[in-house]
């Protein structure tokens, strides 16, 4: 059960919505890769594709800015765990590297059941990411978590776009299967994830006017 001085901070939470360079940036980016994909050959689609490594490349460069984040150390390093599960989850936690693609078809992975010792794969994300949340609960993060929403303005557009892009990536992925725009759709939201985990891990959100009191 939350607190009062916990439930007063959720009703602090507001809105940036301002334009930032960042905002401008990461808008700018996800409408261009959205568009880039008409233009992209059939192959830009596939695993291991420039896209998928460009959203890799992000992901790490998350990693990096939570792990030299100047505030907030013990939460943002939590941050960057999750940050890795994601990239260890884009390749699939090794499983549809380009080395283990059927030479024949780069969309073609051997099963974990056919790799040895694959069936431990599955067991030890589990326990990674039962590790993570035991850590955020016994180090009672939601309160730093709250701290941070409270004190701190929510970036509204890159916000906002990240949630229009992942329901995109959804929708395309369910109902026209066109590869390339997908990954497209979601270079344009880790894009979005990048500016955000930049402007929280380096202090550049706009604080709120309490966070002055």
């Amino acid at each position: 059960m939350l607190t009062e001085p916990n439930n007063a901070m959720l009703h602090k939470i507001t809105f940036d919505t301002t334009f930032h360079k960042t905002s401008i940036f990461a808008i700018t980016a996800s409408v261009i890769f959205a568009g880039a994909a008409f233009f992209l050959p059939e192959s830009f689609g596939d695993k291991n594709s420039p896209i998928e490594y460009a959203q890799l490349a992000l992901l790490l460069l998350c990693c990096y800015y939570t792990y030299t984040a100047n505030n907030r150390r013990a939460l943002f390093t939590l941050f960057g765990f999750v940050f890795f599960f994601l990239f260890l989850r884009e390749i699939n936690y090794g499983r549809t590297l380009w080395f283990m693609a059927d030479p024949n078809d780069p969309n073609e992975f051997r099963k974990w059941k056919e790799i040895p010792y694959g069936w431990l794969a599955h067991p030890l994300v589990g326990i990674y990411l039962a590790v993570l949340l035991l850590v955020f609960v016994c180090r009672k993060m939601w309160r730093d978590v709250l701290e941070l929403l409270s004190s701190t303005r929510l970036p509204k557009w890159e916000m906002l776009c990240m949630v229009l892009l992942a329901i995109s990536a959804q929708l395309v992925e369910r109902l026209s299967h066109c590869c390339k725009l997908e990954e497209s759709l979601e270079l344009g939201f880790y894009t979005c994830v990048t500016t955000l985990t930049w402007r929280y891990c380096r202090g550049k959100c706009t604080p709120t006017a309490a966070s002055h009191d």
